[in-house]
């Protein structure tokens, strides 16, 4: 039960006025006077509460007309009394002008029914009005209905979706309600989430009303244009934020693999994930999960290169009671267990060649038949397969069915090495020493220019798995400071020698212009080596190790623009 700080019911709403009737009692036996009644603090009814933020006749209540008679008649240049505004709060003319036009209406959504009742008390006792929704859909509709909505309270997560989702349902004007998102989940993913769509403020339960009455408050006095407009983000950006957080890194490889994922995760396709051992296999698939319309349903993963040849059919299929020596009971298999969600089959290319063909049926057939029944069961089951060999060769081989492949690689994503993408290694490298250093109380700033090269010229044969490995093993011994050379492992202590670039060219037929293919790709080196520079000819020339002034002779040879003084390197 999420805790809230209780407002008791404002006295002033219960001040009754006292009641004098002069003369005898009408029907008293006695026909004396009645007694005077002791009239209550007049004051009382009048007089502010001090535990409710917004007293009456505050602009933001929007409960007396004469909060409304105040604004439209307070002089330029002046500001409400003292009594009519919060503490800290202060209204010139802009404000009160944006203040005039806002509207009262709040809707909140919470399948909490608890917290929507909270919520609607406290809010309509600042002088709003409500609607609620429990779930995603209704919220949609109220959305959809034309209805004039001001701001929205919405939790995170919901029954039937994601809360952030429903600013993608608010069309950019001067009329987009703002957007308060509340969660009881510490995940920052879940704020990043719903901050870079533009929402207005973040709640994180337990929230307290006075932090609630901060938010609509800002959602009051922020001007309506600055909420119409939504932060430049691309479609990739949104999706990765949302579903894929630890996918870090900006070469082109991953931005169109990503692209692809993206796209086919509302398809119920079965998509091939293929890339060497530590790329991350396991969290593109678990992103396509997240990201479909299956993503409330179970994510079920099986490694079938780490299961015994002799159980792999029970682990995928299940199995009965009696079924085989040691089956004392009956078993849900991993395809059961995913119905209605997905299936994560990883290694696949290790799978028994047995295997692959009761694996091909499930494909074809959508049921599995445990191990010691005879019945079927149907499933409904979205399969996604990951494997670091290549299958192509393993048919080649007579070691994987050319059918089955052709059935899981519906829709193939692939993931590029680390050692083809090395501009992502910096920003790698910063997310580990960060993640790092929380989870082990370190306080490692960075890595100095001779670490970070070594880093980045190194082939990582393990990828990004390696790569974190490393991380954590220097933040760990190091535990402050700087890392430097010496807190490398022994395999990367050696000279820094830069990858040679992949000279290799393929010679057309008709031939080539020797010169002039030789001219380009000086060129193209002399590019990259500017840019990684950031125009600085000097480091340029050191990348290319050569002295400087060749590199000018070259530059001017070349007819490269901007021969003119270095830029400022910083330092």
């Amino acid at each position: 039960m999420h805790q809230f700080e209780t407002i008791p019911r404002p006295a002033h709403r219960n001040a009754r006025r006292p009641v004098r009737r002069p003369g005898p009692r009408k029907g008293s036996r006695t026909g004396g006077a009645r007694r005077p009644a002791v009239p209550r603090r007049k004051e009382r009814a009048s007089r502010p509460d001090p535990r409710v933020p917004f007293p009456p006749g505050h602009p933001l209540r929007g409960d007396t007309a004469a909060a409304a008679a105040r604004l439209n008649s307070a002089p330029a240049g002046s500001i409400l009394p003292e009594s009519s505004r919060p503490v800290g709060h202060s209204h010139g003319p802009a404000q009160l002008e944006k203040l005039r036009s806002v509207k009262r209406t709040i809707l909140i959504v919470d399948d909490d029914p608890a917290i929507r009742r909270v919520v609607k008390r406290h809010t309509e006792r600042q002088g709003w009005q409500t609607l609620e929704t429990a779930c995603f859909k209704d919220a949609q509709k109220v959305l959809a209905s034309g209805v004039s909505i001001h701001t929205v309270l919405c939790d995170v997560i919901l029954p039937d979706g994601r809360g952030w989702e429903l600013l993608d349902e608010l069309e950019a004007g001067i009329d987009k309600p703002a957007m308060i998102v509340m969660t009881g989940d510490e995940r920052v993913d879940h704020a990043v989430s719903a901050l870079r769509r533009d929402a207005t403020d973040f709640l994180l339960k337990p929230f307290s009303l006075s932090q609630l009455d901060d938010a609509l408050a800002r959602s009051c006095t922020e001007p309506p244009a600055r909420r119409s407009l939504a932060r430049e983000v691309t479609t990739n950006d949104r999706w990765r934020a949302d579903n894929a957080p630890q996918i870090l890194g900006t070469h082109p490889s991953i931005e169109s693999m990503l692209e692809v994922a993206r796209r086919v995760a509302e398809s119920d396709s079965s998509v091939l994930v293929s890339g060497e051992s530590g790329t991350g296999k396991e969290l593109v698939a678990r992103a396509i999960h997240m990201a479909s319309k299956r993503r409330l349903c179970p994510l079920v993963t099986l490694n079938c290169a780490a299961i015994p040849e002799s159980l792999i059919e029970s682990e995928l299929f299940g199995h009965v009671r009696g079924a085989f020596t040691g089956a004392t009971m009956a078993r849900q298999g991993h395809f059961v267990a995913a119905d209605t969600g997905t299936i994560l089959l990883d290694e696949i290319g290790e799978l028994p060649m047995n295997m692959q063909s009761k694996l091909l049926r499930v494909l074809q057939e959508r049921e599995v038949v445990p191990v010691g029944q005879q019945q079927s069961i149907q499933i409904d089951t979205r399969i996604i397969a990951a494997t670091n060999v290549d299958l192509e060769q393993a048919i080649a081989d007579g070691r994987f069915r050319e059918d089955l492949y052709y059935r899981l690689n519906v829709i193939p994503i692939e993931i590029p090495p680390l050692r083809t993408r090395r501009s992502d290694i910096p920003d790698l490298i910063t997310f580990f020493i960060d993640r790092y250093n929380k989870r082990r109380s370190s306080s490692v700033r960075g890595v100095d220019t001779g670490t970070l090269d070594r880093l980045r010229n190194y082939d990582w044969p393990g990828n990004v798995r390696e790569l974190e490995n490393t991380i954590e093993r220097m933040v760990v011994l190091k535990g402050e400071g700087t890392l430097t050379p010496p807190d490398l492992p022994e395999r990367l202590r050696g000279p820094s020698e830069p990858p040679a670039p992949d000279a290799s060219v393929e010679l057309p037929a008709e031939g080539i212009d020797f010169r002039n293919a030789v001219e380009a790709f000086e060129c193209s080196l002399i590019r990259q080596a500017l840019a990684q520079a950031a125009g600085n000819k000097s480091q340029a020339a050191r990348l290319l190790n050569m002295r400087r002034t060749t590199f000018i002779e070259k530059l001017k040879r070349l007819s490269f623009p901007g021969l003119d003084e270095d830029p400022p390197s910083g330092k």
